[in-house]
């Protein structure tokens, strides 16, 4: 997600987009690097206004998985009951246990599995940071 924070604290989506295609397209030169101070100043500035916009983005992801996970867990549902039917239609009483035994095994392992898989760890890593300053168009 781009992000362009002018120095007045306002946010520009369509510049940040622009900016990064001219990124992109165009070769760039490095005139100055900020100092230490300024620079993590600037980031928490960023990393705040990232957040605050993302989170819309990241709320869409956040349903999208969860619809993911409650698909799967309906097609898991679905398949170990149509294996306990199979199971508990054939063989030895002993055998039929034994094998429920595996298959109920088997369903907690999945589920488990799903459940970790359900939990999101949202994590946002800057590409880049850095600051555009007018000047001459060489």
């Amino acid at each position: 997600m781009p992000l362009f924070l002018a120095d007045n604290g306002m946010v520009y989506m369509p510049t940040a987009r622009h900016v990064w295609d001219q990124l992109l397209a165009a070769s760039t030169q490095v005139r100055a690097i900020l100092d230490n101070a300024v620079s993590q100043a600037a980031f928490e500035k960023l990393q705040s206004a990232a957040e605050e916009h993302g989170k819309p983005i990241y709320e869409a992801l956040l349903q999208e998985h969860r619809g993911r996970i409650a698909r799967e867990r309906e097609k898991a549902d679905y398949a170990f009951a149509a294996r306990r039917r199979t199971v508990e239609r054939i063989g030895l009483p002993q055998v039929r246990n034994y094998r429920l035994n595996l298959l109920a095994q088997e369903e907690r392992s999945f589920q488990e599995q799903l459940n970790q898989k359900a939990h999101a760890y949202p994590d946002m890593v800057p590409l880049l940071v850095i600051r555009v300053e007018g000047g001459g168009h060489e």
